[in-house]
């Protein structure tokens, strides 16, 4: 299995930059009991962790405690993903029966991989035809997997436009074998010129939530206007968005959104947003959330705007992020720590990364994270030595004395050259 190989696999040490000296602080890595053969393992990042690793924590380091050898790892963000992957598959059997519709069979050659889309190629413009699928496992028993679906092909050349759909989407099966019927009727039967098949998934995001204290409520009558101070609790925690609760019914609102590291400068993060709820007899639901792009901010400020409704009452405040994780290679019998808080480390880069499609990553024992501990080994950088001034800097009241003075002696000799001037000229003449 590759699960059981994993650990042997990603086992050699890696050359990055780990020196334990230059990481402030570390975590145990706490495993499982039921880790009995070299397997991979995943651990959460905790609020520590993010208050205190580099943004984005690229400077994570998973490190093998009895020989230092660092351990390579993937950060996993669980944002909503959209996987597609082809098969080419061989096309046969391709035909029409004429004023009924054109087939044609789909080999993939083998059974058991998973497929639910067939995209048909085709040279023909400007049409509409509906089209069904059908699977096996022989190619002799079939089975309908979809027989109500639309492709089409809307074409102007003049104005080099098109609007053309002619991927067909059905439940995931495992079937070799398709068989593709496009109805045709009375039109006349499209250029088939091969098929692709494919495996589309869509993941849904795995979140965190986090309480949103309310430090303070500041109502701004002037400009109509709520404003609540939010804290988090923690710097560096990734957010996307933010709810509230409120025992109100139907109302609307628009909000912004800022974010602080200090509770003082505020920085935008979402200019405009809507809150509401209706419990009407012709419509009833709400949105109390806003989205936004992920930050990192402890403090936020939810400016609600009122105009001239009454000030709405929010009860409480949660904040989500998207499910971060660590996936790493371990063994029986050995211990791991978590590294970080190093603002100069790197991005680490391991093969890792290319493996980790080919490994089982499903259902991985989950490994806890201990206390938060200052790293004996780290070394605080020196601050480096103040550079030596210029003379002038270290003195600037001596030049403006210097310049002073010169100007008081200047003057001074001035002076003096006129009056020895005066005594060798004539006196004037009296011509009276």
């Amino acid at each position: 299995m590759l699960l059981a190989a994993s650990g042997g696999l990603l086992a050699p040490s890696v050359t990055a930059d780990f020196a334990g000296e230059s990481w402030r602080f570390f975590k145990p890595l706490l495993l499982p009991a039921e880790i009995t053969q070299e397997s991979l393992a995943e651990v959460v990042p905790d609020t520590d962790i993010f208050a205190h690793a580099r943004q984005g924590l690229s400077d994570l380091r998973v490190i093998e405690s009895d020989s230092g050898r660092e351990v390579p790892y993937k950060l996993i963000v669980d944002r909503e993903e959209r996987r597609r992957s082809s098969f080419g598959g061989t096309m046969r059997d391709l035909g029409i029966l004429p004023g009924q519709y054109t087939s044609f069979v789909v080999d993939l050659g083998q059974e058991g991989v998973l497929h639910n889309e067939l995209e048909v190629r085709t040279a023909s413009q400007n049409f509409q035809r509906r089209v069904t699928v059908e699977g096996s496992k022989d190619g002799e028993v079939w089975a309908v997997l979809q027989d109500d679906a639309q492709i089409f092909d809307f074409t102007i050349t003049k104005r080099s436009f098109t609007a053309r759909d002619t991927r067909v989407h059905y439940p995931s099966a495992t079937s070799r074998y398709l068989r593709v019927r496009i109805i045709d009727e009375d039109e006349p039967p499209l250029a088939v010129v091969g098929s692709l098949v494919f495996f589309q998934q869509e993941l849904s995001p795995r979140e965190t939530e986090t309480s949103a204290a309310i430090l303070e409520r500041m109502e701004d009558s002037a400009k109509r206007r709520t404003l609540l101070s939010l804290d988090l609790g923690s710097q560096g925690i990734p957010i996307h968005r933010l709810s509230i609760s409120t025992g109100q019914d139907n109302f609307y609102r628009q909000v912004s959104l800022e974010g602080s590291t200090d509770g003082k400068t505020w920085n935008g993060v979402m200019s405009s947003g809507t809150l509401y709820s209706y419990n009407t007899p012709k419509f009833v639901g709400s949105k109390l959330g806003i989205a936004f792009r992920e930050s990192t901010f402890r403090y936020y400020r939810l400016t609600i705007i009122n105009e001239d409704n009454p000030v709405l009452p929010v009860d409480n405040a949660r904040a989500y992020g998207f499910l971060r994780k660590l996936i790493f290679s371990v063994a029986p019998g050995e211990t791991y720590s978590l590294y970080y808080g190093n603002e100069d480390a790197r991005a680490p880069s391991y093969e890792l990364e290319r493996i980790f499609p080919y490994l089982v990553t499903e259902n991985l024992p989950q490994a806890r994270l201990g206390a938060h501990a200052a790293n004996p080994l780290f070394l605080e950088t020196p601050e480096p030595p103040e550079p030596i001034r210029p003379f002038t800097e270290r003195y600037p009241w001596l030049l403006a004395t210097a310049v002073a003075l010169a100007s008081l002696l200047v003057g001074l000799f001035l002076a003096n050259l006129v009056r020895q001037v005066r005594t060798l000229l004539p006196p004037p003449r009296d011509d009276g």
